[in-house]
Formats: C-alpha cells, sequence, structure tokens
C-alpha cells in the first residue's frame, strides 16, 4: 500500500479496505469489485473518494465495471487534464500546469479519437485526425496538438497500463519548421519603447523587465512580490515551464526602476499589473507590436509574417536580450542562468544576430530606471516632490515601506531628463518583499530615508476623477 508509511497508517487502510471487501461480498460483485478494492489501497484524498463512491455504485446494482478496454480516449484524456491520473500515480505523471492549453489542443481532436476505445485506437485514427485539421495551423501548432495525443496514449500505456503499447511510432510526431527568422527590437527601438509616455507605465515597465531579464513572459507574469528582494537586488523563480528554479541577480538599473515603480504604485498579488488584470493577459503579442507602432517603431520585418519570417511576438523579447547581451560580451552561462535554456544550441541560434548587433556598434540598453521618464523623478511639477491628489491628499505615507496606498494616488508623468529626485530615492529604498526573503537579523543600518514632501494639489489641478494607477 503506497499511500501507508507507518503500520499506523496501514493498519487504518486495513480496516477500510476490509470494509469494503465485505460489502461487495454481500452484494455478490467481489469479482468485479477487485480491481477497485486495489485502487481503494493506493488512492488517497478526493481519488480514495472516488473508488468508494464506485463500489457504492457497484453494490446497489447501479452501476457494472467496465473493462479498461472500453476505456475510450475522451475519458481517458479528461482524467489527464483533470489532474485525476496524477492524484492516481503521484510518482509518474505531474499535474498539468496550465490544463486549459491541453484541453484547446484536444478539442481539435477528439470528434475523431474522442470515441474510439483506447484498446482500438490505431495509428490510422491518429493520422486522420492530423490530417483533418484546419488548414490555417501553424506547422508547430500541429506538432503542438500530436504531442498532445502522443502523451495521452503513452500515460494510457503506462502508468494507466489500459493499452500493453502505443500504437504511435517512433517518429510519428510531425517536424515542425523552426528556422523561420525571429524578430527582435534593436537598443534604440527599447529606448522609444520605453519614453512612449501615451502606453500604460505597467506595460512598459513589464516590456522593460522581460528585454533586460530575458525571462519567458508567463514567468514574469506568475511573479509575485515575494519572488523579489529589491534590497539585495535578486529574484527566485521556483515554477517555470522546465520544473528547474532558477535564481539570480537583476540588473542594478532595474532593481532601481522596480523600487521607484513600487513607490508610485504598490504591488499586489502580482508584481505585473495591466489595467484588466495580470500581466501579459490574454492578447499579449498583439498588444506587444500595438504598443511597438504607437511608439513609433516601423521597421518592416517586425510585422510581417512570410514564409522565411515570423511577425515579433511577445516571447520575442527573449531573443532581443540573448542577441543584445551576446553582442555585449556576456557569456552563454550568465544568458542560461536567466533565461533557463539547458543547451548551449539553443543559445547557439542568436550568434549571427548578435554579431550583427556588435559589427554595427548598436551597444546595450538604456538603464530602465532612465528609459522610463516617469521613473526618473517621481514628480517634475513640485521640484521632485511626489504630488498625491484625491482623499487622502493629506495622509503622508512611511518612506520605507510599500505599504497599501489609495487607488486615488496618480502621479504625475514627466519628460524631464534630469535624474531621479531625492524623494524618489527615499521612496524606494524599502525593507525587503514578502515573506520570502524576511529575516530574523536586526534592520540595516543603512542612512534612514529622507521624507517625502507631501503636497496638497488644488481641486482645479487635481487628475480627472476615475483614474487609477493602473492607467500610467
Amino acid at each position: 500500500m503506497p499511500t501507508c508509511r507507518t503500520e499506523h497508517e496501514a493498519n487504518a487502510r486495513l480496516e477500510v479496505l476490509a470494509d469494503l471487501a465485505g460489502r461487495l461480498l454481500a452484494a455478490g460483485q467481489i469479482v468485479l469489485g477487485m480491481p477497485l478494492l486495489e485502487q481503494a489501497a493506493a488512492r488517497e484524498g478526493t481519488a480514495l473518494r472516488d473508488v468508494r463512491l464506485a463500489i457504492d455504485q457497484l453494490c446497489r446494482g447501479e452501476a457494472r465495471l467496465r473493462p479498461s478496454g472500453e476505456t475510450t480516449f475522451a475519458e481517458f484524456a479528461e482524467l489527464v487534464v483533470s489532474g485525476r491520473l496524477a492524484e492516481q500515480y503521484p510518482l509518474h505523471v505531474k499535474s498539468l500546469r496550465r490544463p486549459e492549453q491541453y484541453r484547446h489542443k484536444l478539442n481539435h481532436v477528439l470528434e475523431v479519437l474522442g470515441p474510439v476505445p483506447l484498446a482500438r485506437l490505431t495509428l490510422d485514427h491518429a493520422d486522420r485526425a492530423i490530417s483533418m485539421l484546419p488548414g490555417y495551423l501553424e506547422a508547430s501548432s500541429r506538432q503542438a496538438i500530436a504531442k498532445v495525443i502522443h502523451r495521452i496514449l503513452a500515460l494510457a500505456t503506462y502508468p494507466a497500463r489500459i493499452v500493453a503499447n502505443n500504437p504511435l511510432p517512433r517518429g510519428w510526431i510531425p517536424k515542425a519548421d523552426d528556422n523561420k527568422a525571429k524578430g527582435s527590437l534593436y537598443p534604440d527601438e527599447d529606448r522609444r519603447l520605453m519614453a512612449a509616455v501615451d502606453i500604460p507605465l505597467s506595460y512598459r515597465i513589464y516590456y522593460g523587465f522581460l528585454i533586460r531579464e530575458g525571462m519567458r513572459a508567463d514567468e514574469a507574469g506568475r511573479l509575485e512580490p515575494s519572488d523579489l528582494d529589491l534590497e539585495r537586488g535578486a529574484v527566485v523563480l521556483d515554477e517555470n515551464k522546465t520544473d528547474d528554479p532558477r535564481a539570480w541577480a537583476l540588473s542594478p538599473d532595474v532593481v532601481r526602476a522596480l523600487r521607484a515603480y513600487f513607490a508610485m504604485c504598490p504591488p499586489k498579488e502580482r508584481v505585473f499589473m495591466g489595467p484588466s488584470g495580470p500581466l501579459p493577459g490574454r492578447n499579449g503579442a498583439q498588444n506587444f507590436r500595438n504598443h511597438l507602432r504607437r511608439a513609433g517603431i516601423r521597421r518592416p520585418e517586425l510585422f510581417e509574417t512570410t514564409d522565411s519570417r515570423l511577425n515579433i511576438r511577445l516571447h520575442d523579447t527573449r531573443a532581443t536580450f540573448i542577441t543584445i547581451k551576446l553582442a555585449n560580451g556576456r557569456t552563454e552561462t550568465w544568458i542560461s542562468d536567466r533565461t533557463g535554456h539547458k543547451s548551449s544550441r539553443q543559445i547557439h541560434h542568436y550568434k549571427r544576430a548578435a554579431r550583427k548587433v556588435a559589427e554595427l556598434g548598436l551597444g546595450d540598453f538604456a538603464p530602465l530606471d532612465e528609459a522610463i521618464p516617469e521613473l526618473r523623478r517621481m514628480s517634475g511639477s513640485v521640484g521632485g516632490a511626489l504630488v498625491l491628489v484625491g482623499p487622502d491628499a493629506g495622509a503622508a505615507s512611511d518612506g520605507g515601506s510599500f505599504g497599501a496606498a489609495s487607488s486615488s494616488q496618480a502621479p504625475t508623468p514627466t519628460d524631464d531628463a534630469a535624474g531621479r529626485s531625492t524623494a524618489a530615492d527615499a521612496a524606494a529604498k524599502g525593507g525587503p518583499l514578502g515573506p520570502r526573503w524576511a529575516t530574523s537579523g536586526p534592520p540595516s543600518a543603512a542612512k534612514p530615508p529622507e521624507a517625502i514632501g507631501i503636497t496638497k494639489t488644488p481641486s482645479d489641478r487635481a487628475s480627472p476623477t476615475g483614474n487609477s494607477w493602473r492607467d500610467f
């Protein structure tokens, strides 16, 4: 009984099994119920509850035990996507991080494969499902759908043991054409994007972070305040696509930018929040291209898709990071610590573009805290003092923490090219964020932050009602 770690737990489970076996014997269903008893010995939690419910129905004559060979592709796929198979076989099956993506891919093939019993599913069924995929799907999408089909059948082979062998031969998954040229930004284009004040500030600091740190867009979107240590300048990424926890030192300019941004817009459940929720949102790639156009970036190859080129995607902020950092002499190890790439071959694809950037002398990215105008100073209208508008304008906040702030706070953006104000630095020098970085040691003996000046803005100069810091 793999669920039992001690003799006491084993005896408790034995009592449960004895009770279930007695009921099956009394109902004359012990033969059909034996597989359920075996499952009851190996399951816990909701999975054990489901087995007990099945035995109850079997004893009442309300159900019959169907041979495993009658399980259809759709039924088994639902076990995988719902996480119930992972509960049953925790040592061999991991819960899906994004089950909705699996469902989306399966929806393309369930009409063909769904009703077919796994024991009778053949290579011809799988070939027909792939051949009937919509013509507009890219080769990479077809490959991804084929991988899902292959994974479902592999799990049905082991650990579920519903079928003896996977009917899909080695090499069945179609190859995707990954040789298309991909877009990446030049440092001067990044500066134009960061300086475009008509694009919400929340988007620009998110793009700037991706471009300067090389993190995947969805990884950055899931970052919580406790994942950052802005006192020491580090980030910890425990959950990611490759299940390979990473941690590294953030670029100093990114640390300064995040400190200033959090002083203006205190973080909540996620580090990067847009007007409609956590970034990147459902249309991350399209929003990214729209924002590039709004910033006046018109380079044709960034916005065209041909047989040999893809238009720029939000994921290509990683390509931008790798290309520019290689061009500026960073090592593959330094880069892979941030991107999570497993092999030198994955980074090698960017070296040709990096050589071009180096030969053109395009340089590196501008410091993020200087590239975004709003972060150069907390406010440019009152000599660097922080301006609070709304009903809480007279309430001063503690300059040494990123506490909750009223949603009516609306910092005034500025295009002033001067350095950050003393007030901005004071507001930014707070303690570490979140419980991950909490320590029992004494507080830092650093110079205490200077007080932030609070100025009441006359009502005729106040920001329009209804504006929120998320509109920036």
